[in-house]
């Protein structure tokens, strides 16, 4: 998988994501968050207790992008043998609306908080926990 750093602008499938778009995402700047990867360094600690099962239900309930192949979590993937497809994988992205900007994370992003110890960006939790109170 593609890394960027968090908050930065997201690029990643930017010639399907039209910022003209309707509804609540036109004009509205995307942000990558969660987009890691092995021998980057990432921001580490203590989600709030919900954060890990809201962002398992959002892959499903704010899924964006989906692609034809997937994406394997860099870090279990090095642990398993080669051939074999088990392990945590998307094939999709999520986007979540924040105050004033959106945020674009891989399907995986619940993965790495729960079994990585990832701690995404105050703001996009803040967005994550709001936004899954208003679904």
């Amino acid at each position: 998988m593609t890394y960027y750093a968090d908050l930065t602008p997201y690029t990643y499938d930017s010639d399907n994501w039209d910022p003209e778009a309707s509804g609540i995402w036109r004009g509205v700047e995307v942000l990558n968050v969660g987009w890691l990867g092995r021998g980057k360094r990432y921001s580490q600690g203590s989600p709030p207790p919900s954060l890990v099962e809201t962002l398992k239900r959002m892959t499903r309930t704010h899924r964006a992008q989906q692609t034809r192949g997937f994406h394997f979590c860099p870090w279990c993937a090095s642990r398993r043998s080669p051939g074999v497809p088990d392990g945590p994988r998307g094939s999709a992205e999520m986007r979540v609306m924040g105050s004033g900007v959106a945020y674009a994370a891989p399907e995986l992003i619940a993965h790495y908080v729960e079994a990585h110890d990832y701690l995404p960006p105050a703001e996009f939790i803040e967005a994550a926990l709001s936004s899954d109170v208003a679904a």
